[in-house]
Parts: C-alpha cells; structure tokens; sequence
C-alpha cells in the first residue's frame, strides 16, 4: 500500500470517528421551543372582564367591556364588539406557541416591533387583559408579523421576545373592533321606498309584484322616460350587506340637521325607517376647509315597525334561512329585532350606500 493510500485512509477513518462522536453527543436545547407562549390563559379567558388594545404613544385603540349585555367597545358608547375579532384574538393569544427566541435587548426591540408603546413611533400593540382585580392582568406586547400565522410577542416587563405561531387580526382603528354588519335587506323584499329630503323634494320608487325585476319612480312627468329599466334599483338595494363604515351613540348626532327621511317597505310588511343626518365637516364655510373640499358624513338612525296589514300575507323565509320545522319570522319580530339591534346607534354608511338617498328623479330620466 502505497504513502498516499495510507493517508486517504487516515483521513476517512479520522471523519467516521468524527461522525459517531457526533451522533453521540447531547447538543443544549432551548426547552421552550413549542411550549404555550402563556400557560394557563386558556383557563384564565372565563374569568376576564376587560381586554384593552394601546398603540404607539399610549394612545387607546379599543377597551372591550364585559357588561350585563355582553362585550361592548367603550369608545363606541359601549357598542357590542366585532365578536369574532375579539375572540379570535384572545384564542390566538391563548394558544400562541414559540417557535423562535428573539431578542433580549432593548435597543432592538424596535427591529421586530415588541418595544413599549409609550414610543410614540412603536410599531407593535400592548393588549392588556384585566380580570376585574381578581387575579393581577396579562399583559403583551404583539410586534410585526413574522409571516403567515406567525408574529413576534414579547410579554410586559419581560426581557425576553419570542417568534410565536398566532394568527392575529390587529388594527389602528377603533371602529374595526366594532360589530359594523348591522343590515341585510335585499332589494327582492323591497316593495316601496320613499325618500324626503323637505321642502317637497320627493321621490317614490315600487313595484307592484314581488317578481318584478325593476322598481318605477312614481310620477314620472309627461314626456320623459327612465334612463334605462333598472335606474331605480341600486336605491331599493342600498340596505343589502350593510357593513357600517362607523358607529356613535344616537344622542351624539341628535342635534344635527336632518338630511334625508327615508321609509322602505317590504312585500311582508316590514316598515324601515331610516333618519338620516348630516354632519359638516370640522370648519365648513371656513375658506381652508372649502380648500380642502373635505365632505359631511351622513348618520343613520333606524326605527323598524310593522304595517297593519302585515298579516293579510304570509311571511317567508329565504332558502338559506330555510330548514325543517322553522317558523317564518313575522314582519312584527323581525321589527322588534331590528329595533333591538339598531335602536340607539346611529351608523355612517359607505358613500356609495348613503349616495342612493340623494339621487332625485331627474338623475333617473333620460335627458330631454
């Protein structure tokens, strides 16, 4: 065997030593990885009463309350909460589990988002969970996202941040933490609308049968003819899908001017009256604010009742609502649940909703 042979052969020997060494050495592991990022909140969820959401600058997203009628969002006048948001955060946080440490030292907390939010430029959120003084509050401070299902956590006044497995919908805006889907009446159920604006600027639009496809502007003057069949029909379907843009206590907007009056009624004898008032923005009639060109917003309060007559038609049930042994809702229940959903609240709806109930007969008429 040849010099050069024998120490090929020393070099692979050396290298399977060096693997079987290796196979049996016990490396250090971090017995943490996997583990629940907060053991036991699961079971401390049942006892909770608050959840409070801070941003940068210590500035208050949201402080959900538990009440006598459930979780309401305080800076909403105690509006009830965007449930499954809520829940699904709480369940999130409960169930987070850590994937990777990250970094113990201040000065770069900023990098992933965990730093305290007094910052004024932090860019994570602290969501405070109180338990009405029972037990002292979990406290966590929720950084940037990690990638899909992960996110970077640190809990209060702890060193130590973590990469965690959750999937958090977190949000600057105080209304997303507020129920906003508030109305689905689909234009099919629509009989009759009639908007008021004052002073005689009316409009009436209806169909005589529930199969009709397109509602008629009553009083169409002589001579002039619709724009086109269907004209009319985005005005009977703007309470379809309602998801509110915002929300406030009916007695904050009680004193501004009333725009519009609008009643829909439906073929089952649901009588919807929506109050709709306007709100100038801060400064109007002030040149900078005409600069500005910034427009009102417009708050719906709504009242449900039923027709008298309600009753000489069967009420019915949607096909999706269908199912065996299921009593259609009458035009009186479904009034008293609107009414005990909606009363109270006044809703700003999307533009292209609220627009509906400014369009006057000429902006239905084929021009002359």
């Amino acid at each position: 065997m040849t010099r050069r042979s024998l120490i090929v052969l020393g070099v692979v020997g050396a290298m399977l030593v060096a693997v079987l060494l290796l196979t049996r050495l016990d490396f250090p592991s971090d017995d943490s990885l996997g583990a629940l990022h907060a053991p036991g909140l699961a079971d401390r969820l049942g006892e909770l009463e608050s959840l409070r959401v801070t941003r940068a600058g210590n500035e208050v997203v949201a402080t959900i309350e538990r009440s006598g009628q459930g979780w309401g969002v305080a800076e909403r006048g105690g509006h009830p909460v965007d449930f499954e948001r809520f829940r699904g955060s709480l369940l999130a946080l409960s169930e987070a589990r850590r994937v990777e440490r990250k970094t113990a030292l201040p000065e770069f907390y900023p990098r992933i988002g965990v730093e305290d939010v007094s910052a004024p430029d932090a860019g994570g959120y602290l969501f405070e969970l109180g338990y009405g003084g029972s037990r002292p509050e979990d406290r966590f401070i929720l950084g940037n996202r990690a990638g899909t299902g992960m996110i970077y956590i640190r809990t209060a006044g702890e060193e130590q941040s973590w990469m965690v497995s959750a999937e958090l919908s977190l949000s600057d805006e105080t209304r997303d933490w507020v129920d906003r889907d508030i109305i689905d009446l689909g234009s099919g159920e629509v009989r009759r609308v009639e908007l008021d604006r004052g002073d005689g600027d009316r409009l009436e639009i209806a169909k005589e049968d529930r199969d009709d496809i397109n509602f008629t502007p009553r009083d169409i003057p002589e001579g002039r003819e619709l724009s086109y069949g269907s004209v009319a029909n985005s005005i009977a379907g703007a309470l379809a899908n309602v998801e509110a843009n915002d929300v406030r206590p009916a007695a904050e907007v009680a004193g501004l001017a009333r725009a519009v009056l609008a009643l829909y009624e439906t073929f089952d004898g649901l009588e919807l009256e929506l109050d709709v008032r306007e709100e100038l923005p801060a400064g109007a009639g002030d040149d900078e604010a005409a600069e500005n060109d910034t427009d009102p917003r417009y708050w719906v309060l709504f009242s449900a009742g039923a027709a008298e007559a309600a009753d000489r038609e069967e009420p019915t049930v949607s096909a999706v609502d269908a199912a065996p042994e299921t009593s259609p809702v009458t035009a009186k229940e479904r009034a008293g649940e609107l009414n005990a959903a909606l009363a109270g609240w006044a809703y700003e709806l999307p533009g292209y909703k609220s627009d509906q109930w400014f369009k006057k007969m000429d902006d239905l008429l084929r021009e002359d």
